[in-house]
């Protein structure tokens, strides 16, 4: 009998991935292509390309599984052994990547804007997320001695000299990125125009500017300029970490970020200041002839800022790229060390019956700004709306988190997917009210990533969401207070846990910048939703794996809140298809916005920050 439900399992599993899955995401692209008013791309002979060196990696990565693997390419019936050898010696994840590649080869051959722009980095994103939040824990559980380094890897973190391949790798990434990047944010962002149907050489920028060719080749070389494994990983990340910046601005404010780009004589290798001045910065810590090498840079500047749409714009823009860029591991060992000191930072003060904490004034604060921005997005018309919503979803968290985590110790606990369940209610009552509800939800998507962010701050005072335990100090935080839930529920008290409330700040930060950039754009509500509920929960599902409260049952080896997030991303692109007519709104700020917001931040601290310590009533105490 078990070894029938086994059999039947991976039959039901392979279903799913080989048939439901590409069936779900083409109909996906089908449904949203009149959303997405992106330049397609077609090209036959690209995407067969594609199409068939995906295919043949998935193929190969399977066929390798299960030769030397002894098993199937299923998460759920992984195989026996671990497997270094066929594509595994070139990629930790072979099918994913020919899948990633299949897919964008399909919807180019096929010229399908929402299938290029929409679906495959939503996709991509989610196979990350099964990566990061699942089989890289699962794969170092089960075979904690076994590791391959494969020859795209980074270069480690040692001060012995680059090999060959290193070099060879790490130009290689920045190159593929760089063009990848350009391509992007000039189709995107840029001055692009239609392009269905066009031969792909006349928009793969082959109108090369032989002078700004010369950034190109400065910069791929760098690597072999340097002397140390170590200093040759930090110039690679902070190179992609500079990249990440360019492209996420020039995205979605290209009269900033797209600068560098010129309008005439577009090409793909084009380089922003911002990667010559890190890439100068690591030359003359090492490499002799700095002067050549200054003179060199000073020349290459002068170049791009010709060939810019703005001079002023690129040089302000590089230098602050390059200062974000080159600190990021600063800037980390800040936000984690602030992170600390919050986490321990538990103040109360007791009048008489009634006892006040002081992370209630993170989430009064961040409810009140919520709401305020949302008052100004959607104007004065919708401030009771508004409050009505967010009082009804603050009361759904706490009737979520009582059924799934209530107990003695916690006796007024919240859940954030018993907001996302509030959402629901809030949305009937507005309607039943005689208000767009639409409005109120695609607004409300606009400002709850921010809404989120601040009320984790409460989360590192209460303890709540922590981390488990991690090795490394320079990642994880030491929580002492005996308030904190990490000392009085986990007994993790002084241990290095994972600062999964940090790592949830910074993914709700670029999520909030995002979704508040397509509100300006005239996205319709439905589809902000929807992608509100998609990238907060592929978050949620990589901040779950880390996450050690004891409290949190799991499930065939995923937490709980785990699979509640894989249905919260089911539900979110069922929100991008739905089609609503436009709705004129006039943003403004209003003195009813401002009291909504005031009444809801009053409200969130009373019910985050203010209990009854002598009581033993449910819901009478937060600890």
């Amino acid at each position: 009998m078990k070894n029938f439900k086994r059999h039947y399992g991976k039959i039901l599993y392979a279903l799913t991935f080989l048939v439901c899955v590409p069936a779900g995401l083409l109909i996906w692209a089908k449904y949203t292509r009149d959303l997405i008013q992106i330049p397609a791309i077609e090209s036959k002979p690209a995407g067969l390309i594609f199409m068939m060196v995906g295919g043949f990696l998935i193929l190969w990565g399977m066929v390798s599984l299960k030769k030397f693997g002894k098993g199937l390419p299923m998460n759920a019936f992984p195989p026996a052994l671990y497997v270094s050898k066929g594509p595994y010696r070139f990629l930790h994840h072979p099918i994913y990547v020919g899948f990633g590649m299949l897919m964008i080869g399909w919807f180019i051959f096929t010229g399908s804007a929402s299938g290029l722009w929409l679906v495959s980095p939503l996709t991509i994103l989610g196979i990350i997320a099964l990566v990061k939040g699942y089989e890289e824990i699962d794969l170092n559980e089960r075979f904690p001695d076994q590791k391959i380094k494969t020859i795209f890897d980074l270069p480690g973190n040692n001060a012995g000299l680059p090999g060959l391949n290193d070099c060879l790798a790490s130009s290689f990434w920045i190159c593929v990125v760089l063009i990848s990047g350009n391509f992007i944010v000039h189709k995107i962002g840029g001055s692009a125009v239609p392009l269905v149907g066009e031969p792909l050489h006349n928009y793969l920028g082959y109108n090369l500017n032989p002078l700004s060719f010369l950034s190109f080749i400065f910069l791929i070389t760098t690597p072999f300029y340097l002397k140390r494994n170590n200093m040759l990983r930090e110039w690679v990340i902070s190179s992609l970490v500079s990249m990440f910046y360019l492209l996420f601005v020039g995205l979605l404010y290209p009269q900033i970020g797209a600068q560098y780009l010129p309008d005439e004589g577009y090409t793909l290798f084009t380089v922003p200041i911002s990667l010559l001045l890190l890439s100068l910065n690591a030359i003359i810590k090492q490499a002799r002839w700095i002067g050549l090498f200054i003179l060199t840079f000073i020349t290459l500047v002068v170049i791009q800022l010709f060939n810019s749409r703005s001079a002023l714009l690129h040089c302000l823009n590089a230098i602050v790229i390059f200062f974000l860029s080159v600190n990021y591991l600063n800037i980390w060992g800040f936000l984690r060390n602030l992170s600390e000191k919050i986490a321990n930072s538990w103040k109360e003060w007791v009048f008489g019956k009634v006892r006040v904490i002081n992370h209630g004034f993170y989430v009064g604060f961040g409810g009140f700004f919520g709401i305020l921005l949302a008052g100004i997005l959607a104007g004065k018309g919708y401030a009771l709306a508004l409050l009505v919503s967010t009082i009804i979803l603050v009361i759904c968290a706490a009737l979520w988190a009582q059924f799934i985590e209530g107990s003695e110790k916690l006796k007024r606990p919240f859940g954030f997917y018993g907001g996302l369940v509030g959402i629901l209610f809030g949305t009937f009552a507005v309607w039943v009210m005689g208000i767009n509800c639409w409005i109120v939800i695609g607004v409300c998507s606009v400002v709850m990533p921010w809404v989120q962010a601040i009320g984790r701050l409460r989360c590192l005072v209460n303890g709540c969401c922590h981390g488990r335990r991690i090795d490394n100090p320079f990642v994880g935080i030491r929580i002492n207070h005996p308030r904190s839930r990490v000392c009085n529920l986990s007994g993790l008290k002084g241990e290095l846990i994972h600062a999964t409330q940090l790592y949830s700040i910074i993914w709700l930060f670029w999520v909030g910048i995002l979704l508040i950039a397509l509100w300006n754009k005239n996205f319709t509500p439905p589809f902000i939703f929807g992608l509100y509920l998609i990238l907060v929960n592929l978050g949620r599902f990589v901040e779950e794996a880390y996450r050690g409260e004891v409290q949190t049952p799991s499930i065939r080896g995923l937490h709980i809140y785990q699979w509640t997030a894989i249905i919260s991303i089911l539900s979110g692109i069922l929100m991008t298809v739905i089609k609503i007519e436009p709705v004129v709104i006039t943003p403004c700020f209003s003195w009813e916005s401002f009291f909504a917001a005031a009444i809801s931040g009053l409200f969130i601290f009373f019910a985050m920050g203010v209990d009854f310590p002598y009581s033993n009533a449910r819901f009478s105490r937060l600890v």
